[in-house]
């Protein structure tokens, strides 16, 4: 169990986004104060500043700071300052491995090795081919919900979606929802991830913002099909996050903005909006909203209205991803 009170920095490295959040949940469980989270900070230098200077009026803070490592080693050597265990706020950053050591370097593999040697470089590595199948087996055999044959299971998981960590426990969790109260099982599996049954609203939105209107179009139209109108706001929801992301660095005053309720992760929400740009989104809920109210007011074929929205989608978004 790693302990947060080994130092006041910690980094959590990983390649697998959503085994690198399972290792900060361990450290935030700890932590009892509050919880600010950035992206990409234009000012980590005045975050660890306060860091290191208690503040008088505001509670300590414990800083959650998701950066590449080439925006990190500007600020290896003061960091490398508060790598020791101490009172007040804590500072975690989380990080895809950085590449092997090179030129301007050193200052963060220096900044690692002072973490390691106080317990605070939590390295979280993805299975490899030969230990995928057994580490996934054991995820599913933990599962609450209980699983049908779960070496079955596993297997069509990974034939449908290979080793991509994050991939396949996504799939899980979609598995479980489409199970309601029952196990998972291999048919779940085939009706969820191949495509036979209806599939969740997420992947359309996820094809949507990725100008893949084939595929869209597709999974609209799987098993029995998507409802318009809880479509619709699926992907417009989406895209006021997204655009809520391109207004500020701060994930609770853009989460405020949302009425989002609890503390959703919006790491993977900022990656999308910073590629596809505010325009691309804005241009993209107008899209959204004028077909909403063509829904509205009736009288039109439900799905044209969708398909040539998926469209018009595409067409604004393969440019902005050039």
């Amino acid at each position: 169990m790693p302990d947060l009170n080994s130092s006041r920095v910690h980094a959590v490295i990983g390649d697998s986004l959503r085994l690198r959040d399972e290792a900060l949940a361990a450290l935030l469980a700890q932590w009892r104060g509050p919880v600010k989270r950035v992206v990409e900070p234009d000012d980590l230098g005045r975050i660890v500043l306060d860091l290191d200077t208690p503040s008088l009026f505001e509670e300590p803070a414990l800083w959650v700071v998701r950066a590449e490592a080439r925006s990190l080693r500007r600020h290896a050597e003061q960091l490398q300052r508060l790598a020791t265990p101490g009172e007040g706020g804590r500072l975690v950053l989380v990080m895809a491995a950085p590449d092997k050591p090179g030129k301007g370097a050193d200052a963060l593999g220096a900044l690692l090795k002072a973490l390691d040697k106080l317990g605070a470089r939590h390295l979280v590595g993805a299975p490899d081919g030969k230990e995928l199948l057994s580490w996934l087996l054991a995820r599913l055999t933990a599962h609450p919900q209980g699983v049908d044959r779960p070496r079955q299971v596993a297997e069509a998981l990974i034939a449908h979606l290979g080793n991509d960590t994050d991939a396949l426990l996504g799939a899980i969790d979609v598995l479980a929802i489409h199970a309601g109260a029952g196990q998972l099982t291999v048919a779940g599996v085939e009706a969820v991830v191949s495509g036979v049954g209806e599939q969740p609203i997420w992947e359309f939105t996820g094809a949507v913002l990725d100008g893949n209107a084939g595929k869209a179009i597709g999974l609209l139209h799987a098993g029995g099909g998507m409802d318009a109108q809880p479509t619709l706001s699926a992907l417009v929801a989406e895209l006021r996050k997204l655009i809520a992301c391109t207004e500020t660095a701060d994930d609770g005053e853009a989460l405020a903005w949302i009425n989002a309720r609890g503390r959703p992760n919006l790491y993977y929400a900022r990656s999308r909006a910073k590629a596809l740009g505010r325009t691309c989104l804005l241009r993209l809920l107008t899209g959204a909203l004028l077909a909403q109210r063509q829904l509205r007011q009736g009288g039109a074929d439900l799905e044209l209205i969708i398909e040539t929205l998926v469209l018009h989608a595409q067409r604004i978004v393969r440019p902005a991803r050039r």
